[in-house]
């Protein structure tokens, strides 16, 4: 078995390379998480994608872009020569083990509540191991919040994808979520619901999302491509993508305001889950 499996990661690879080399154009690793990239009718689209095709559009080359979850899309362009990915939040962990560009999109990433939910107080870090906050496997964030002392078996649960994780928050068997103000509008507009229903408790981050390349890709591309991104920064492109995307989001029909049916309002009051 083991045999097999190792068998198909290097025919995987192989025909990655095998592909780039073919088209010339290198491979880029995303993930599925709307409006930022996702894939739509059989295309990888959202406002990331955009930004990234016209960074590449400027050096004279056009993307192959593949999108798995993110934990192989990591592994992936990890060891990928030549390989990207995006978008990648940039931490100490993962300074040294890529080349960056960007920032090519500012988010600014928070835990938040139902606003309904009033009796949540969060007025510092430590104040989330009184409660219990639904994250995603493999995030930067959710690194950080165990880093914080947060416990996968008492204070997290984590999640393999955003749809699993809004539909843990939406049958309230979390009290927090983590999200940026282009994600969280999405997922929640897809669950029927909008960003009036929910509070940011704390702000997490707002240092934006990068593209990123394998370490081992030419360091002449990759210069290329931060000037190319710097260009695309005052040409607009990232303003108009995002009302692409983002506009529709405010004409969806929304359900009444959601009432949070709390199954585990805090870890102190039902220790042990």
């Amino acid at each position: 078995m083991v045999r097999y499996v190792m068998l198909a990661v290097l025919l995987f690879f192989l025909g990655i390379e095998s592909v780039s080399a073919a088209s010339r154009d290198p491979v880029v690793f995303t993930e599925e998480l709307a409006p930022v990239h996702y894939t739509e009718n059989g295309a990888i689209v959202g406002i990331a994608t955009d930004i990234v095709r016209s960074i590449f559009k400027q050096v004279g080359l056009r993307p192959y872009i593949l999108s798995y979850p993110w934990k192989r899309t990591y592994l992936n362009v990890l060891h990928t020569p030549g390989s990207f990915v995006y978008t990648i939040n940039r931490t100490q962990d993962r300074e040294k083990l890529f080349q960056w560009i960007g920032p090519i999109l500012h988010k600014r990433t928070y835990l938040y509540r139902f606003a309904s939910r009033n009796d949540i107080k969060v007025a510092a870090p430590d104040d989330l191991k009184n409660y219990t906050t639904v994250v995603i496997l493999g995030y930067a964030l959710t690194k950080k919040l165990k880093d914080m002392g947060l416990s996968p078996t008492r204070e997290l649960i984590v999640t393999r994808n955003k749809q699993e994780q809004m539909r843990v928050f939406l049958k309230g068997r979390a009290d927090l979520i983590t999200g940026n103000e282009f994600t969280m509008a999405r997922a929640l507009a897809e669950t029927g619901h909008c960003m009036d229903e929910v509070v940011p408790v704390l702000l997490m981050n707002e240092k934006g999302y990068y593209l990123a390349a394998n370490k081992d890709t030419d360091p002449e591309l990759v210069e290329r491509l931060r000037l190319a991104n710097a260009k695309i920064q005052q040409m607009g492109v990232v303003q108009q993508s995002i009302a692409h995307y983002m506009q529709p989001l405010q004409k969806i029909p929304h359900k009444p305001r959601h009432q949070t049916v709390t199954i585990r309002s805090s870890v102190n009051a039902h220790p042990g889950n």
